[in-house]
């Protein structure tokens, strides 16, 4: 190796040369930089994010709001098309890691709201599948039925769990 190499001082003899408490120090420093940086978000930029999430699940309840009158209008295609895209596919259909309502528990620390979540989601689930079944009933062999109360009750369910989820998280 060339002598250059032997004249610069390893991590370890600059850190320790670095300043009183040398590596102790370096880590205590990055350790709380780290904290402070990454760490519980202040109350601004909580509230800025809690207001974004509140924005975005009230958009989804105006949006899921005429999904009832389209179920008892037979508009399947409308109302899976509503729940099975943004911001309302985020509440069921996309997985924890974009739903909007698990991003809002963790940013109010509202531990009450992951059972609303799941009902929320499952509602929503079940509303989506039974529209599903709804408009591919007359190509199904045998006596199919057509299932109204059903998809329109899981609907309803789940506007009041989001309307709940708004109301306790303002």
């Amino acid at each position: 190796s060339s002598p250059a190499a032997h004249k610069l001082p390893s991590r370890r003899d600059w850190l320790s040369q670095a300043g009183v408490g040398g590596m102790t120090a370096f880590v205590a420093s990055v350790a709380s930089t780290t904290t402070a940086t990454v760490g519980f978000p202040q109350a601004s930029f909580a509230a800025g994010a809690t207001d974004e999430y509140l924005a975005e699940l009230n958009i989804s309840l105006d949006k899921m709001k005429p999904i009832p009158k389209m179920l008892e209008e037979l508009k399947w295609d409308e109302a899976r098309t509503v729940l099975k895209n943004p911001p309302v596919s985020k509440l069921w259909n996309l997985g924890d890691g974009q739903n909007t309502v698990l991003k809002l528990i963790k940013e109010t620390g509202n531990v009450e709201l992951f059972e609303v979540k799941d009902d929320l989601a499952y509602n929503l689930q079940t509303c989506d599948a039974l529209v599903y079944a709804n408009n591919f009933i007359e190509f199904q062999p045998g006596n199919g039925k057509l299932k109204l109360k059903e998809p329109i009750e899981a609907m309803n369910k789940a506007l009041s769990l989001l309307e709940m989820i708004i109301k306790d998280s303002q």
